[in-house]
């Protein structure tokens, strides 16, 4: 070709291209040297190291860089002595000469610690006059050295050998084996030509070559029944013999193995991570990246492999990463620069730049140190990042229309907001509250004190996040009015982390307290019940058996008998007995309501001025004619307005005026209703207010508590009676106080879909009109005996009885007898017998035309209210007067006859 045609041709290639395919080809040789596992070293015609990969620089214990132009015999005892012509020359220097390859069995490395290694050692010359020189491969022997000198000791004490020793002859038959040996020949045997199965096949072949060369023969291996042997056969030149030492590896192969298992999961676990994974060499150049970094940085392997790591990374980054790992290389530094995750800026191929999470490790492979890199995308955690900032933005609005009070202060401790609901409950509008101090707005104390000289809740603005302050707190309101709240606080930081504020949360709970507030009036009366049950109904007997003789004793006198008024005023305090065991019924368990349909304004009117009799306060009432009717026990309903008026009464000990108001109230909306308590429907509303000196706001919620009071010689249990019937009705009492006005009491009382009955209708016919038999269970002999005498007054036979049991057989006998009883009263409880439900069940039996009267000191019992349901036709509640039990006898016998007439 000539010259004008070579440069045409020249002009023509792809420099570019052939320059790139070069630096990829130089990077791959590069890359091969170093994954060689022997020293490579190229000199040149004096000696001097051009270029050394890492297992070379690893046996010299030095860094390629700093080996370069040093000469190689600074390291190594290269004179060394031919076996042959017994001449001491220099191995790198002949092949040089010569031009061959120049092989030296052991050659002395020094190191520069002063330690010594025996390497294997061949150098070749190169014949290319742009590479002259000598290229040198070296191997290390420290490792065959070793076991061979184990071999030897080994070989010293065959018998004392735990390993397997034999000596062979030429014809390779055994000459000697050692115990350990023996072993394994008694353990898996021979093969069919006389060899044992733990040595080599050819044992025969390698006996001869071994004695032929006088060169030892190592590594071989034999597998048998899953177990690896490896021999060395060495000549044994003395006895014209080859001693084969054995060493059992399988413990060894099944961990190289293992780790082949381990390195091959690891590579796929690498593979299929989502984070970029590159692992690089002592200079940091990159050995190995994952298919994640390819796909994060847009490079192909063969781009990357062999380039710097810094070559990821923006330009600002890539000195402070060369100058850390420069400090390793030449030891002025033994930590990586960036050993914690730090957010760096990464370049894609294309150019892009982007955030980049980098995390770093380094670990030791022999002498030599390799780093890996973890690399995360960190884009999207980026633009999340902003979006937060952004969001803040918004943040206003939402706070703006959540269901709890917010304050916010700077860090100086001033008012920087308050969303609408906040201005509600302080009573603080944004406007005024603005940059005035804290405790200035929001005045709190703790709601387990009750003075109202408590200092003000001390906010911290060093808490990390929001606390909870376990106990409510009263907040003192703009106009002093008091809250309970509960609240959290915390700080505002900025997205680096510095403080901004403090932000309060709370929330107004005064109604929910006030709801536990009365649950747990509630459970205080019924802890009382049990016992006031049982006193009520034993007083009761007694007052049941003073009534009777007493009204007995008037029938027997002559009405112009001085002792008549007496027994009427003895009769009168039995009455006024039975009112207060009905009151203390009622306060305790509240008493089960025997409900009627009853007119309100003639029972108000007299209830009220009743407890106002004797004083000097004046009563004013306005009730509405078209006065809804009530669904009420008129003698616990009386007893709740004459309680109220009392109290009024003595809140105003020097006189005044009371005022009460009634009108028809509809609550059919939830939300209006007065409590929580309180079911949608219709309520007759009664309101007391009185012109007293008003009570403390801490008081007022503990005015319905049982025995609770201000005022000297007060029992305390007015209010909390009448609490209590209101409960057991089904309805609501409250009350409002302003200290130096007055106090208002409110009754919210179920209305009642029937007519009320009139007082004409209730008026009974004379007793003693009726006749017939009635038969007495009460387990109280004096009972039984008076209400025999009364009735017997009235014309009756009457027969008492102690228990059901025996009403039952007496009923049953008088059945037969044809003196059957028309009328059965029957004693609701008896003690350690069958009481009066159990009975008319038996009785009706009998007789299901019976008709039957229950009757029980016990009136707050639930089948007192509801006796019709369990087969009775009346009732009588202890205690009762004669002129009541009689009455009832007369509706009980008209009963009787008119159904005999149909």
């Amino acid at each position: 070709m000539d010259r004008q045609h070579f440069f045409q041709e020249l002009n023509q290639m792809d420099i570019p291209g052939l320059e790139k395919a070069l630096r990829s080809s130089q990077a791959f040789v590069h890359t091969l040297m170093d994954s060689i596992h022997v020293g490579i070293c190229h000199v040149n015609t004096q000696g001097q190291i051009l270029s050394l990969n890492l297992e070379g620089a690893r046996i010299l214990h030095r860094t390629e860089t700093s080996c370069l132009g040093q000469s190689f015999h600074t390291h190594a005892e290269c004179h060394h002595i031919d076996l042959v012509t017994q001449e001491k020359h220099c191995p790198i220097t002949r092949s040089i000469t010569t031009g061959k390859s120049i092989w030296t069995p052991q050659l002395l490395i020094r190191r520069p610690s002063g330690e010594t290694r025996w390497v294997e050692f061949q150098s070749t010359p190169l014949t290319n006059p742009r590479h002259s020189g000598a290229l040198i491969i070296f191997r290390d022997l420290s490792q065959e050295l070793q076991q061979q000198e184990a071999h030897q000791h080994l070989a010293s004490m065959p018998e004392e050998s735990p390993n397997p020793i034999v000596e062979v002859d030429a014809q390779g038959h055994l000459a000697y084996a050692n115990p350990a040996m023996i072993r394994l020949l008694d353990t898996y045997g021979f093969r069919e030509d006389g060899i044992p199965l733990v040595l080599p096949a050819t044992l025969a072949q390698l006996v001869l070559g071994c004695l032929k060369t006088t060169t030892p023969i190592r590594g071989l291996t034999v597998i048998v029944e899953h177990h690896h042997f490896d021999w060395t056969f060495s000549p044994f030149q003395e006895k014209g013999l080859v001693r084969g030492y054995g060493l059992d590896i399988t413990h060894h192969v099944r961990v190289n193995q293992t780790m082949t298992e381990l390195q091959s999961r690891f590579s796929s676990l690498v593979d299929s991570a989502h984070e970029g994974i590159i692992s690089a060499d002592l200079h940091g150049t990159i050995v190995s990246w994952n298919p994640a970094a390819e796909s994060m940085f847009g490079y192909q392997p063969d781009e990357v492999l062999g380039h710097s790591i810094v070559t990821l990374l923006e330009e600002g980054y890539r000195d402070m990463y060369r100058k850390g790992l420069g400090d390793i290389s030449y030891g002025r530094s033994s930590t990586f620069p960036l050993q914690q995750p730090l957010e760096l800026t990464g370049l894609r191929k294309n150019g892009e730049s982007f955030p980049l999470e980098i995390s770093s490790t380094s670990w030791k492979v022999g002498m030599d140190t390799h780093y890996g890199f973890i690399l995360r995308d960190i884009s999207d955690r980026k633009r999340f990042e902003h979006a937060l900032i952004a969001e803040k933005d918004h943040l206003v609005t939402t706070l703006q229309s959540v269901a709890e009070g917010i304050v916010t202060t700077d860090r100086e401790g001033r008012i920087s907001f308050l969303n609408p609901l906040a201005e509600q409950i302080t009573e603080w509008t944004t406007h005024e509250a603005l940059h005035r101090p804290f405790q200035e707005i929001f005045r709190l104390t703790d709601d387990s004190q009750k003075n109202d000289d408590e200092p003000t809740l001390q906010f911290s603005s060093r808490t990390l996040v929001l606390s909870e302050l376990d106990a409510p707190h009263q907040l003192l309101t703009k106009h002093g009015r008091q809250r309970k709240i509960t609240l959290r606080e915390g700080p505002i930081r900025d997205h680096s982390g510095h403080l901004l504020g403090t932000v309060i949360v709370f929330r107004d709970i005064t109604d929910q307290s006030r709801h536990q507030e009365e649950q747990q009036r509630i459970s205080k009366l019924n802890s009382l019940g049990v016992l006031a049950g049982g006193l009520a109904h034993d007083f009761n007997n007694i007052l049941t058996t003073i009534l009777g003789n007493v009204f007995v004793a008037k029938l027997r006198m002559v009405s112009s008998d001085p002792l008549t008024q007496n027994l009427e005023q003895a009769e009168q305090a039995c009455l006024r007995a039975k009112e207060l065991t009905q009151q203390l019924l009622t306060f305790a368990k509240g008493g089960m309501p025997i409900k009627t349909s009853i007119a309100l304004g003639d029972l108000l009117r007299k209830s009220t001025i009743f407890a106002l009799s004797g004083s000097s306060i004046s009563c004013h009432f306005d009730i509405p004619d078209d006065l809804w009717p009530l669904d009420a026990d008129p003698g616990q309903i009386r007893q709740v307005f004459q309680n109220i008026t009392l109290n009024a009464r003595q809140a105003m000990p020097h006189g005044g005026h009371l005022s009460v108001t009634v009108g028809n109230v509809g609550l059919k909306d939830p939300s209006t209703l007065p409590s929580s308590s309180l079911m949608p429907g219709n309520y007759v509303q009664v309101s007391f207010e009185d012109q007293g000196n008003g009570i403390e706001a801490r008081q007022l919620p503990n005015i319905f508590d049982p025995y609770y009071t201000t005022k000297p010689g007060a029992s305390g249990l007015g209010l909390a009676t009448a609490h209590s019937i209101i409960q057991q009705h089904h309805g609501h009492i409250t009350a409002i106080s302003t200290v130096g006005v007055g106090t208002t009491v409110t009754v919210y009382i179920p209305s009642a879909h029937l007519t009320p009955e009139t007082e004409a209708q209730k008026l009974p016919t004379i007793p003693g009109q009726c006749r017939g038999r009635v038969l007495v269970m009460d387990d109280e002999h004096s009972i039984r005996r008076m209400v025999e005498d009364a009735l017997t007054q009235f014309g009756y036979d009457v027969v008492g009885v102690p228990d059901g049991q025996t009403a039952i057989d007496l009923f049953s006998k008088a059945l037969r007898d044809g003196k059957k009883f028309e009328v059965v009263i029957l004693d609701l409880t008896i003690p350690g017998a069958m009481g009066g439900v159990k009975a008319i069940q038996h009785l009706r039996s009998l007789d299901p035309h019976i008709k039957a009267i229950v009757t029980s000191g016990y009136s707050d019992d639930p089948i007192m209210c509801h006796f019709q349901d369990h087969g009775f036709q009346g009732i009588l509640v202890k205690p009762y007067k004669i002129f009541d039990l009689a009455k009832t006898l007369e509706s009980m016998f008209s009963r009787s006859k008119s159904e005999t007439t149909r």
